[in-house]
């Protein structure tokens, strides 16, 4: 199926290309082989606005969904670690626009989307990979508070990441808490030598009875 974009998006969509063979074609090799991606890259793709482009503000339009698959298309093109970044950071920035309760949303939206805060999507596990229904990552309820107590493994950009997306099991029901990075009983261990996707900083996380 053949998709006819509009002038606006085919000029977005240049735009992009050309930002992407000018800085970071010639240094994708670089933060592969470092297993590292630099925070003036980071601070590059913010000021571009191409980090958090789904969450609605007032310095610049949401990307509608074509051109955002266009988007990760061409920062993929260059370097796929940049296209996950933009991957988990939105995903959790989606999640909370749309599941969040306000003060979630008044607090966090705004940091997510000037790249204040960087987000990662911690869902993956030793033993159950990313399958949600086999995690063992444990949240008890505690008053009005939840112990969170278990690991995640192969979290994308988590060694820099500020907020995650954390998802446990209850006694009755899945859930899925945000975590701040300097929360008492949560610790980040980088991970290295992985086959892929070098750059995207891997971190394993650890909870240990983290109230949250």
């Amino acid at each position: 199926m053949r998709i006819e974009l509009t002038p606006e998006q085919q000029a977005y969509i240049t735009e992009c290309q050309s930002f992407v063979d000018r800085e970071i074609v010639p240094y994708a090799d670089t933060f592969d082989q470092q297993e590292y991606t630099p925070s003036e890259m980071i601070r590059t793709l913010i000021e571009q606005g191409y980090l958090g482009s789904l969450i609605p503000q007032n310095k610049k339009p949401v990307l509608d969904l074509v051109t955002y698959g266009f988007l990760h298309q061409e920062i993929g093109r260059g370097c796929s670690s940049l296209r996950s970044l933009i991957t988990v950071h939105d995903m959790v920035a989606h999640a909370i626009l749309k599941w969040g309760n306000a003060q979630q949303r008044e607090y966090w939206l705004p940091q997510l989307a000037s790249g204040e805060k960087i987000a990662a999507f911690a869902l993956t596990e030793p033993q159950a990979g990313s399958d949600a229904r086999g995690i063992q990552t444990t949240a008890t309820a505690s008053g009005d508070m939840y112990k969170v107590t278990g690991q995640k493994h192969w979290t994308t950009y988590g060694q820099i990441a500020d907020v995650f997306l954390v998802f446990a099991v209850t006694d009755d029901r899945p859930v899925a808490l945000l975590i701040e990075k300097n929360t008492p009983g949560f610790t980040i261990q980088p991970m290295q030598g992985s086959m892929g996707v070098r750059a995207s900083m891997l971190a394993q996380l650890h909870f240990d009875a983290c109230m949250v």
